[in-house]
């Protein structure tokens, strides 16, 4: 009974929504009137039941079905409060706590990246991906209890670059997981562009420090750049979306200087009258449109 059958695999997951929907509307409604034994119980049940038709859902492919991509994100999602609960129970604050931060966040990533292996899901794989960022900031907030917040941007930065490298170490082989890396990667990076943001807008605030510099500039616009063309080399619309994210909070962050065209105005007009100029001129003979170029290749193959 605990293993869906792919031609009700909908309506299972639909219920599988609908008891998470439950789940969080009581861990609300009744904070204060149920114990925490009694929250942790509830939640950790339906983190199991979830967790197991998740699991026991028989595969189809090399990628899960719709279905099955809802299961695995519900189970995600409900072990969020089981976690949050149990550390409660253990005397935590909740996951407020960096320290209860570091151990939930690399509890969810363990979850995330061994659900990834065992069900091949790419959301998995940046649900793994994202905690392990939230970890590892927990982490180093409770080992070293930076004064500011320059050590996480020095942090962020090196996860970023962390995650790039994983990018296109999986690209050729795991196009799906790349997708999912490079998403983490870029929500790291905008991460990291807001800590900046809000350094102008809380510039008062003895908490950031002065504004950003033409190196952390450099790099965010490299980011944002890196993951636009990323996703339009592998027509990835994730990393695309994320990458014009990074450029407007960068561009934000870049327009708090001087008055003057001399700087990122003038680097950015000219990188882009150069690639528009490369981009329209004339070319003789034209190639292949990309469609005819695709069906080209495929008779070729067809013949073979």
């Amino acid at each position: 009974m605990l293993r869906p059958l792919p031609h009700r695999g909908d309506v299972v997951a639909a219920g599988a929504v609908a008891l998470a929907a439950l789940v969080a509307l009581l861990q609300v409604r009744f904070a204060d009137a149920w114990g925490k034994g009694i929250h942790f119980v509830y939640a950790a049940a339906a983190l199991a039941l979830v967790g197991t038709l998740a699991l026991r859902a028989p595969r189809e492919g090399d990628a899960p079905r719709a279905y099955q991509t809802a299961l695995l994100a519900v189970t995600f999602a409900l072990a969020i409060p089981t976690l949050a609960q149990m550390a409660q129970l253990l005397g935590s604050e909740g996951l407020e706590s960096s320290g209860t931060l570091a151990w939930a966040g690399a509890a969810l990533a363990a979850l995330g990246f061994g659900l990834a292996a065992a069900r091949g899901s790419a959301l998995c794989v940046l649900l793994g991906a994202v905690s392990l960022v939230l970890a590892a900031l927990g982490f180093v907030d409770l080992v070293f209890s930076p004064g500011g917040v320059e050590t996480f941007r020095w942090l962020l930065l090196a996860l970023v670059a962390a995650l790039a490298a994983a990018t296109v170490a999986s690209r050729d082989h795991h196009p799906a997981r790349a997708v999912a890396l490079a998403d983490a990667g870029g929500l790291t990076a905008l991460a990291l562009a807001l800590t900046f943001v809000l350094d102008q807008l809380f510039a008062s605030s003895p908490l950031f420090g002065p504004g950003a510099g033409s190196g952390w500039e450099l790099f965010l616009y490299a980011c944002g750049f890196g993951l636009c063309a990323f996703s339009a080399v592998d027509r990835a619309p994730g990393p695309g979306w994320i990458g014009v994210a990074v450029l407007l909070a960068t561009t934000v962050m870049a327009a708090g200087g001087k008055a003057t065209l001399i700087g990122w105005p003038l680097v950015l007009a000219l990188g882009a009258g150069g690639l528009l100029v490369i981009g329209l001129r004339p070319s003789r003979p034209l190639p292949p449109a990309p469609s005819q170029g695709e069906a080209h290749v495929f008779d070729i193959r067809s013949e073979r």
